[in-house]
């Protein structure tokens, strides 16, 4: 009776075993599995917050940005580089800082935080010190700096003359004495060129001045105010103003018929 018994409760846990083990082994799965997932993501990401501002529906919005990025995917592709899902989550929490708040306060700098991030989603194949002509051939978070690097952020009077080593906010890179250092950039008034640029908040002509305010002249966003950093490229003359609202040609991407 005891040996029935043992038998009897040996025979269950094994089949208990087996299928918690059957269980523990069946993957998860993945999320944003294929380019496809991602392109709908980050459509509906940016869509959520810019539909609105542009003046357009969301559905036509999300429509006409997912057609963009399975574009982008695509190419990517064609490129060699591979879909990464375990990426698309930065993407689209950098979509979703950036663009908080109906896009009121977005800003060049900001969008190009989001290309940067967005585009690790398509890893690239070339490793360390290889050779390269953009950052996004490169694999990981290697950066291209003529070859495939570690970037590095370096401060004030600091040395920034290998690969990877980028000067901090309010430097730049300076060729001292057959080596190249970390220097203040130009303040206003200072007399400035593109090999000596100012400093964030100022623009250059040939002085260091204010930068432009909405509603007046320009040639590039650099040259834009933070309250209407954007060169409005569409208009006659170019003027500095908003990049997101429904008469920009801006918005015309996102959906827009105005």
């Amino acid at each position: 009776m005891i040996t029935r018994n043992l038998l009897t409760l040996f025979a269950f846990g094994g089949t208990f075993a087996l299928a918690f083990s059957s269980a523990c082994s069946s993957e998860d799965p993945v999320k944003f599995g294929s380019s496809d997932q991602y392109a709908s993501a980050r459509a509906e990401a940016e869509c959520g917050n810019l539909a609105k501002k542009c003046g357009a529906s969301v559905e036509a919005c999300t429509s006409k940005r997912t057609a963009t990025f399975n574009n982008a995917a695509a190419s990517a592709a064609n490129m060699g580089r591979t879909y990464r899902p375990n990426a698309v989550q930065d993407c689209l929490d950098a979509v979703n800082d950036v663009y908080k708040n109906g896009a009121s306060d977005v800003s060049p700098d900001g969008e190009a935080h989001v290309e940067k991030v967005c585009q690790r989603v398509f890893g690239g194949t070339k490793g360390e010190r290889t050779p390269c002509t953009n950052t996004f051939e490169c694999e990981g978070a290697l950066i291209c700096d003529t070859v495939c690097a570690t970037e590095e952020t370096v401060q004030l009077n600091a040395g920034c003359g290998n690969a990877g080593q980028v000067c901090a906010t309010g430097t730049y890179c300076q060729a001292q004495g057959g080596k190249s250092f970390c220097v203040a950039k130009k303040k206003e008034n200072e007399i400035c060129a593109a090999d000596a640029p100012c400093v964030e908040t100022l623009r250059c002509v040939n002085h260091c001045v204010p930068k432009v305010t909405v509603g007046n002249p320009c040639d590039t966003d650099a040259e834009c105010a933070v309250e209407a950093p954007f060169c409005d490229l569409a208009s006659m003359p170019r003027k500095c103003r908003p990049k997101y609202e429904s008469t920009t040609s801006a918005c015309k991407e996102f959906g827009s018929t105005l």
